[in-house]
């Protein structure tokens, strides 16, 4: 069977982030797995929090699953989308 080069179908894995242990404040975002320039997996997600989104990459989903769940109190319980900065990233590791 020959496959269509156009497909219209495309696979979306969701992935959840939750503050602390309060399953009320769970949200969710798509994940998408690749390979960096070296061969290594690198997975990456985008989760909408209210007026605004928190990415994150990390080697593998239990890394960046780490990253989204500290990201999330920082937003909820810290206001970091409400504080003006100079635009620098934050390092969680």
């Amino acid at each position: 069977m020959k496959e269509k080069k156009n497909s219209r179908i495309e696979i979306t894995e969701l992935f959840m982030a939750k503050a602390g242990n309060d399953w009320n404040r769970c949200y969710h975002g798509t994940i998408k797995r690749e390979h960096d320039v070296n061969g290594n997996p690198v997975v990456y997600c985008k989760i909408k929090i209210g007026n605004g989104y928190i990415y994150a990459t990390a080697p593998n989903q239990w890394e960046l699953g780490k990253k989204l769940d500290e990201m999330v109190l920082l937003i909820l319980d810290y206001n970091l989308h409400e504080k003006s900065g100079n635009g620098s990233l934050v390092n969680l590791n």
